[in-house]
C-alpha cells in the first residue's frame, strides 16, 4: 500500500500539535517575509523525521516571469525548503501562464534550478491546460503533475502529489469522492494528498487510509469442495 500522507495547504497553530493529526504541510514562503531559519530548523527538529514539508514556490516564481524579482524569490524560496528539508516543491503557474512552447522552454529552464533527485517536483498548472496537455508536459519535464484526484484521473507513476480543492471554501470530500481518490493512489510508493477544506481533513485522513487498505486488501479466495457424489464414488471403488 502506498505511503500516505495527508495534510493541509497552510500551516495551523504550533507545528507539533499539527504533526499530531497530519503527515504533511505546505509552505508558502512570502518573498522578503518567509519565516527565519532559527524558526524553520526549530519546525524541523520539534517533528518526526517523516514528517513532510512541502515548499510551494511564491507566485512571481509561477508567473515565469525570468525577472531579477523571480530570482530572488527562488532563491529565497529555496533556502527555505533546504532548511526545512522539504521533501516537495511545487511550481504553481496562474491562467495567465498558457500552453504555449515558449512557456514550455521556460519551465524547463525554471526546474533545471531546482534540487534533484533527493525532492520531489511537482507542477500545478491552472487555467486553460487541458488534461492531455498536462500530463505531456509533466513527463516531458520530469514532474508530477498535480491534480484533484477527487475530480480526475491522475497520471500514472509511483508517486502522487494531489491536491482535493474547495472552491471558495466550500464544500466537504464527500465519502465517494474518498473512495475515488483511494483507488487511484492503490499500488503508488507514496502519496502526498492536499486537504483544502480544512475542517474535513482529519475525517479525510481516517477515512482515505481505511479505503486504501480495503483496496489493497485482496478478497479472500473462494473455497472449493469436491462434489459428495464423486467422494462416493471413489470410496466405493475403494
Amino acid at each position: 500500500m502506498a505511503r500516505l500522507q495527508v495534510g493541509l495547504p497552510e500551516l495551523v497553530g504550533d507545528i507539533a500539535k499539527y504533526a499530531a493529526k497530519f503527515d504533511m504541510v505546505e509552505l508558502h514562503p512570502v518573498p522578503g517575509a518567509a519565516p527565519r531559519a532559527s524558526t524553520l530548523r526549530a519546525w524541523r527538529r520539534a517533528i518526526n523525521p517523516s514528517f513532510t514539508f512541502s515548499v510551494v514556490l511564491p507566485p512571481i516564481v509561477g508567473e515565469l516571469s525570468m525577472s531579477k524579482e523571480m530570482n530572488a524569490a527562488l532563491e529565497e524560496a529555496l533556502a527555505t525548503a533546504t532548511t526545512v528539508e522539504a521533501r516537495c516543491i511545487v511550481v504553481s503557474t496562474p491562467p495567465s501562464v498558457r500552453p504555449t512552447s515558449g512557456t514550455i522552454a521556460k519551465l524547463r529552464a525554471l526546474v533545471e534550478r531546482l534540487p534533484r533527485p533527493s525532492v520531489v517536483l511537482c507542477w500545478e498548472p491552472h487555467g486553460l491546460w487541458e488534461r492531455r496537455e498536462i500530463i505531456s508536459t509533466a513527463k516531458q519535464l520530469g514532474v508530477v503533475a498535480v491534480l484533484d484526484a477527487a475530480q480526475a484521473t491522475v497520471p500514472p507513476g509511483p508517486v502522487v502529489y494531489t491536491r482535493l480543492r474547495s472552491l471558495g471554501g466550500q464544500g466537504a470530500v464527500s465519502e465517494r469522492n474518498i473512495e475515488r481518490v483511494a483507488a487511484q493512489l492503490s499500488g503508488r510508493r507514496e502519496a502526498w494528498v492536499v486537504v483544502e477544506h480544512r475542517p474535513s481533513a482529519p475525517r479525510v485522513r481516517t477515512q482515505l487510509a481505511q479505503a486504501m487498505s480495503r483496496v489493497s486488501t485482496p478478497p479472500p479466495a473462494p473455497v472449493v469442495r469436491p462434489a459428495a457424489g464423486r467422494l462416493r464414488a471413489e470410496d466405493e471403488e475403494q
